[in-house]
């Protein structure tokens, strides 16, 4: 494993502790797992892994700083679920991380979507974990 990518494990087992989910790191060459909490090294996420590659490498930032040069270049991506938080850090056009945490370590931004959520599900208009989206 290149220094770099040891230097990022290090720095997020000890700013997220046993929250640290795993991360993986994608290249031209395929993936490397760099971190695989025990929990979460299952036979249903080895199966999922390839396709959760496939889908990091298509991501397409929402903003772009030729067309929107306010906010700057994009540092990472966050999603956030039930139980955890993903962090995509593009390195390339076929390269990046992807670190996923416990959500309780993003406790500020997991409550504030949280909110935003129950609000959108209220006035049901915001698509449900099944992917089908509720009518008005």
């Amino acid at each position: 494993m290149a220094e770099k990518y040891e230097r990022l494990v290090r720095l997020v087992e000890n700013r997220a502790g046993d929250a640290f989910r795993g991360a993986i790191r994608y290249h031209d060459g395929g993936h490397t797992i760099l971190y695989l909490r025990d929990d979460v090294a299952t036979d249903a996420f080895r199966d999922a892994v390839d396709g959760l590659i496939e889908r990091a490498r298509a991501y397409e930032p929402l903003s772009h700083p030729e067309s929107y040069p306010n906010l700057g270049a994009t540092q990472a991506s966050v999603e956030l679920y039930e139980v955890a938080a993903v962090i995509h850090f593009r390195e390339g056009p076929n390269t990046g991380v992807l670190v996923s945490l416990d959500r309780d370590v993003a406790q500020g931004l997991g409550a504030f979507v949280t909110r935003c959520t129950s609000v959108l599900v209220e006035d049901g208009g915001i698509e449900g974990s099944d992917g089908v989206e509720s009518s008005d």
